[in-house]
């Protein structure tokens, strides 16, 4: 236990609770921006003054959030890449990464609907 103990605190001393956070902010940025797009697809209003129409800028927000998604998912990938029981930490985190994302656009899309 005091070895488990000492890594925590090892693991603190090399920023992991600021990693962490770091890592769910982005992915939440990324989940509201998915969900903006895809809201944005089903609404069919004139973005932008009118300049782009509102099909353009929903599949726009859908790729920039896709690419930054995918970008924090590799970095987190790489980082627990250098741990003990890597593999079964990144599987995780790519299941965790899929839940949190589908369930932030859901609750922005019953937001948007009331």
């Amino acid at each position: 236990m005091h070895t488990l103990w000492k890594r925590y605190l090892d693991l603190l001393e090399n920023d992991l609770s600021t990693q962490i956070f770091d890592n769910v902010k982005n992915l939440l940025v990324c989940a509201l921006l998915f969900a903006a797009g895809t809201n944005t697809l089903v609404g069919h209003q004139d973005l932008f003054i009118g300049v782009f129409a509102s099909s353009v800028a929903g599949w726009g927000l859908i790729v920039l959030s896709t690419l930054l998604m995918l970008l924090n998912v590799s970095d987190g990938i790489r980082r627990l890449a250098k741990l003990r029981y890597h593999l079964a930490l990144q599987l995780l985190l790519i299941l965790v990464y899929l839940v949190v994302a589908e369930r932030v656009v859901e609750i922005v899309w019953g937001f948007r609907a009331h």
